[in-house]
């Protein structure tokens, strides 16, 4: 609290916070529900008295994007509603007993208490994961219910994806899911979600967070060959919401270049699955190189970097 500081009444996070507040019950409503900025934080979280803190970097991402806002609010909401705090804690106490185990050393008549560490620490992230996945589920209906698109939630994922400190990262978190496990798991409830919005907003953009956003990531991407001397990279498209067009920037090196190469494709994602295709010169696919290393880049047709991701291209 005193290395934070109130967002302000008058930001876009802080209204947000309101709108979504006012679709609770009413004995959910005893909470202090602020949301504040930290420097530093890292992340976004909530405390068990309602209080949610933002890093101050994040919150400028975030910025005016009030559907973005939404889908990161509504999830800390969710966890606070759902007192996830007090099951975190009871998590951990039954770590310290049900799941320990008595193991005797040397004196017979001492024991002392033994807890597969390895065991217990993948049984704790796999319960931490199971409450975000359930907290993402509460938080796309509670949206709904504001008027802002379920689809913000995997549009934040993605663009928060392709930030580089979550780069840096690696999503090496293992309380929470990657963002592919949630785009897999959420799909279902985005649809049922999406149908709630469709029927408590029947005009889409004279809802408060307007019209659905673009949603398009990468899968894993693959090399075809033709010949030893000519070789194309495909990288497929999970495409939602696009009218217009995106473009594709694949920024990429060989392991033993240093310069690098970009190259640039614009796609309209005629379909819900596509699939766009770079020609990799001689010098990619020449040698003993297994594989190149680079990332994807998406922007949107103002610019905007809608997700970026990280990829190994295999090369032989």
């Amino acid at each position: 609290m005193p290395q934070s500081q109130p967002a302000g009444t008058d930001s876009t996070g802080a209204t947000i916070l309101l709108n979504l507040v006012h679709q609770l019950p009413d004995d959910t409503r005893s909470f202090s529900w602020e949301l504040r900025a930290a420097p530093d934080a890292g992340n976004i979280f909530a405390s068990p008295d309602g209080t949610i803190y933002v890093d101050q970097d994040l919150a400028e991402f975030l910025g005016a994007r009030s559907g973005l806002w939404a889908a990161a609010l509504s999830h800390e909401i969710a966890h606070v509603v759902r007192r996830d705090w007090a099951r975190r804690y009871l998590l951990q106490k039954a770590l310290e007993t049900a799941r320990g185990a008595q193991l005797m050393l040397g004196d017979t008549g001492s024991a002392g208490t033994w807890v597969d560490s390895r065991g217990s620490s993948a049984w704790q992230a796999s319960c931490n994961q199971a409450m975000e996945l359930e907290a993402d589920t509460q938080s796309l209906f509670l949206m709904a219910r504001a008027g802002f698109h379920p689809d913000f939630a995997p549009a934040m994922h993605h663009a928060l994806a392709g930030q580089p400190l979550q780069l840096k990262r690696g999503f090496a978190d293992t309380s929470h899911p990657t963002w592919d496990e949630r785009d897999e798991k959420l799909t279902r409830l985005l649809t049922s979600a999406g149908k709630e919005f469709d029927r408590l907003w029947p005009s889409r953009e004279a809802s408060p967070g307007g019209n659905p956003p673009i949603v398009v990531y990468t899968g894993a991407p693959s090399v075809r060959r033709h010949h030893e001397q000519d070789a194309e990279l495909m990288i497929p498209l999970n495409c939602q919401n696009l009218a217009g067009s995106v473009e594709v920037v694949l920024r990429w090196k060989e392991m033993a270049d240093t310069a690098g190469h970009v190259q640039r494709q614009f796609t309209g994602c005629t379909s819900k699955r596509t699939q766009v295709t770079f020609t990799l010169p001689t010098s990619a696919v020449s040698g003993r190189q297994a594989q190149a290393e680079g990332d994807v880049s998406i922007l949107d047709d103002r610019g905007v970097l809608l997700t970026r991701s990280v990829a190994r291209i295999p090369i032989r």
